[in-house]
């Protein structure tokens, strides 16, 4: 009996904790948004009360919901892609060092090329459909998933590479039994940086040139001075943010074998 006790006790004191590390942050980003209202003089329309916000959460559901439902594809297919499109370059850089020369520095030029100028120059040749959208989003997010990669696959023990050598193992075999495992932390944590930021980029795609999405939500409760839609809109994305942030990070710890200890 005591033993049962023990364990319940402990459940619910995880339980407990949960809550608390939940709670915390939403109390405190509430209460931070209250001390603004009241000690601010902007209007409503740019700092709504939170309730109004909930409000219109509640009344604008089915158009919120329809609207994320493209946003989420959007944001869906250019995470897949820029998966695709990252850890394949990673592996081509790791398998044939002379292409990282050829082929980084124009990476680096695109990652550092402004958004906006990007979705203009795609608009004009490809218009405002999915296919540019999509673009923008695989581009946003590719190269944090091709430089965690392939610093994964190349930190692999020396001794392990050699060993490998000495079984005479093919490339393939290094790869999948050896390189791929050694790099899981590295793609866990691109992951958790493309995917959380994959439906902010896409929202803020749909915000310049759609008319389909958040985006467009949000700018339709712009011009009709609707702040507490376009917070409403906000709410949703960062919880969804977080929700895929939180879904990676805990998938990551139980891949992830050196993470496996930590608290």
């Amino acid at each position: 009996m005591s033993e049962r006790r023990g364990k319940r006790a402990g459940a619910m004191g995880a339980v407990a904790s949960t809550a608390f590390k939940v709670l915390l942050p939403v109390l405190s980003i509430f209460g931070l948004w209250y001390l603004v209202i009241y000690t601010s003089e902007l209007p409503r329309f740019v700092i709504p009360d939170p309730k109004m916000v909930l409000l219109s959460l509640v009344e604008n559901r089915a158009l919120i919901a329809e609207q994320f439902m493209h946003t989420l594809k959007v944001a869906g297919a250019g995470f897949l892609l820029s998966n695709v499109l990252g850890i394949g370059l990673a592996m081509l850089f790791v398998s044939l060092p002379v292409s990282r020369n050829a082929i980084m520095p124009a990476a680096i030029t695109i990652r550092n090329v402004p958004y906006v100028i990007i979705v203009t120059v795609l608009a004009l040749a490809m218009g405002d459909g999915f296919a540019t959208k999509v673009t923008v989003v695989t581009l946003a997010g590719f190269f944090p998933v091709l430089v965690n990669t392939y610093r994964g696959l190349r930190a692999v023990d020396p001794i392990v590479l050699d060993r490998m050598r000495i079984l005479d193992a093919s490339l393939w075999e290094v790869f999948v039994k050896v390189r791929l495992p050694y790099s899981i932390p590295f793609i866990v944590a691109a992951q958790e940086i493309t995917g959380s930021a994959s439906i902010v980029i896409a929202i803020a795609v749909e915000w310049m040139i759609s008319r389909t999405g958040l985006g467009y939500v949000i700018n339709q409760g712009m011009m009709a001075y609707e702040g507490e839609l376009v917070y409403a809109v906000a709410l949703v994305a960062a919880v969804f943010s977080f929700v895929v942030y939180s879904v990676i990070h805990y998938l990551g710890q139980r891949l992830n074998w050196a993470e496996s200890n930590d608290p």
